[in-house]
């Protein structure tokens, strides 16, 4: 049976190991970095329950409730989560499903009628909007020499 035939695929969550060999009474480990929320962590091969067992809220350290044993092994596993890069818009979609959501079939494409947050179009982007576009107050709207902007 041959391999994987195509392009490699790129891997969208990745995760990465600490593993600490703990001295006797150690209740603080430094680890790579983490996302609070985002991690595992074992004593021994045993899961333990974040708030009860440890604590893990500023991104590199792991503090245990109680101090480990003498030769107690520690494994900590962070995950990074998903994100698309590049993406930009939003909105909605209704059509031919009679649902709001952005499935196939949908062909209504649904925008806010307010900006809200400062924009820029920039000088190699096109944008377009279905008006009437009000611009709430103190939001700024930019578009830079270059790009194009188009209110339908």
């Amino acid at each position: 049976m041959s391999g994987y035939i195509g392009t490699i695929p790129t891997p969208q969550a990745t995760q990465t190991r600490d593993s600490f060999t703990c001295t006797a009474g150690q209740t603080s480990f430094a680890t790579g970095g983490y996302t609070p929320q985002f991690l595992d962590v074992y004593l021994n091969g045993v899961f333990l329950s974040n708030g009860t067992d440890y604590t893990a809220a500023n991104g590199s350290d792991v503090i245990l409730t109680s101090g480990a044993a003498s030769g107690d092994v520690l494994e900590v596993v962070a995950y990074s989560t998903f994100e698309v890069a590049n993406v930009s818009g939003g909105g909605m979609f209704k059509g031919d499903n009679g649902t709001v959501g952005s499935r196939a079939g949908d062909i209504f494409r649904i925008n806010e009628q307010t900006l809200n947050t400062n924009v820029t179009i920039d000088a190699d982007e096109n944008a377009s909007a279905t008006g009437p576009l009000t611009i709430a107050s103190g939001v700024t709207l930019t578009v830079t020499s270059g790009g194009n902007l188009s209110i339908v």
